[in-house]
């Protein structure tokens, strides 16, 4: 009588602990944080150089005469351009996220 108790008992115990602690049973949410790549916007300003025509009135002589010319020349000037770029930098969200435990587990976590 004695083994059957004990059979019985131990068919007991091992139904339990298929239940509560081997199959996952319960869908339980947790937050963690997730990293994530994201485009940044910057902008700068970017030196360029372009040539600017300007005239001026240049003396010569002839014969002893003074005449005068328009002469065009250039000057270089540095302008700057507003410029848009992109980079890639990493950044962090938090997240919801879902796993499957126990019953054992979901009831000591509650």
């Amino acid at each position: 009588m004695s083994t059957k108790l004990a059979i019985g008992i131990g068919a007991v115990v091992l139904v339990l602990v298929v239940v509560f602690c081997v199959l996952p049973l319960k869908e339980v949410a947790y937050e963690a944080t997730e990293n994530y790549q994201a485009s940044e916007t910057y902008y700068t300003s970017e030196p360029y150089t372009e040539l600017i025509p300007y005239t001026v009135q240049v003396p010569y002589t002839i014969d002893h005469q003074t005449y005068w010319k328009t002469v065009t020349k250039y000057r270089e000037v540095t302008l700057y351009e507003d410029a848009a770029g992109q980079t890639q930098v990493w950044q962090e969200r938090p997240v919801t996220l879902y796993k499957n435990v126990s019953l054992l587990e979901a009831l000591i976590a509650y």
